[in-house]
């Protein structure tokens, strides 16, 4: 996996048809790069990856996100629709849609508890895991169950329901609440501007919003993981230190968890480096161990 392998860091826009819903999708990389399905957080979209995969690419991965149920217009479900084995089935039937029987998948935020799921449900199809942020869906709901303050770190966004009366307030004056949560989040300046942009319609809020809220009792249900798996924690809203640390109790297989000390919440954007390496590094490793087995 070189830069000789024709990387490039040219991205590409394109449609993918899945499970009768159609996401628009973006790739980098060479044609005939390892494949690796990218998938983006809460309140993202596919370009969220346009500062890691161009690095990917020069390592001669050929990265796909999309964005996801809810945020591409012809993907806008019913808000009874957005629930955890269906964003599952979102992603493994985009890999069927690009002809990849076996992929390897990173997932930030919401996607990393999206990728956890996935890896546990498919494992035969998931070559290795990266984790970005979110810890296994499990040790999350764990960590929820047994300590108070993730507990009430979780419940400041679990009361963002139902979706649209939180859309409404979100939106209301000027998107003030919107601003004021992703300021908060640590989010630049620049991209919270973008993302309100991006939302500013109540209905495609409303959308992101019911994607976003997967019940804490679904997550507890998701098996252990036994692909290889690169998990990577720093610090920021919602997820605490003690809780970040139960994830390796929920990995069969390889298992590896990076801390970062800087680079707050949105990695993709503050530590695209950094990101890029480790999960170059993490891909080279899997695909290393595959063909020695």
């Amino acid at each position: 996996m070189t830069g000789g392998r024709g990387a490039t860091d040219a991205s590409s826009e394109f449609a993918v048809d899945a499970g009768g819903l159609r996401f628009h999708a973006v790739s980098w990389g060479p044609a005939d790069g390892v494949p690796l399905l990218a998938l983006h957080g809460f309140p993202q979209h596919a370009g969220s990856w346009d500062r890691v995969a161009p690095l990917l690419a020069e390592q001669g991965i050929r990265t796909v996100a999309f964005d996801q149920r809810g945020y591409s217009p012809e993907a806008r479900v019913p808000l009874d629709q957005y629930s955890l084995d269906a964003v599952v089935a979102d992603a493994v039937g985009v890999a069927d849609a690009l002809g990849w029987d076996r992929v390897h998948l990173a997932g930030f935020g919401q996607g990393a508890l999206q990728s956890w799921s996935t890896a546990a449900a498919h494992p035969d199809r998931i070559a290795s895991l990266t984790a970005l942020r979110f810890p296994h869906p499990a040790a999350f709901a764990e960590g929820v169950r047994t300590d108070p303050a993730q507990r009430r770190a979780w419940d400041e966004l679990e009361s963002m329901s139902p979706p649209l009366p939180a859309a409404e307030q979100l939106l209301r004056d000027d998107a003030a609440g919107l601003r004021a949560f992703l300021a908060a989040s640590g989010m630049r300046p620049e991209l919270v501007r973008e993302t309100v942009a991006r939302l500013r319609d109540p209905e495609v809020l409303e959308a992101a919003v019911a994607w976003h809220l997967i019940p804490v009792e679904a997550m507890a249900e998701v098996p252990p993981v036994a692909v290889p798996a690169l998990y990577v924690f720093s610090q920021g809203p919602a997820l605490l230190p003690a809780t970040a640390a139960l994830c390796a109790r929920f990995a069969r297989g390889p298992f590896r968890m990076v801390e970062l000390d800087e680079g707050g919440h949105w990695l993709l954007d503050t530590a695209a480096v950094r990101i890029s390496a480790l999960i170059g590094e993490h891909i080279r490793a899997a695909e290393a161990g595959a063909a020695r087995a």
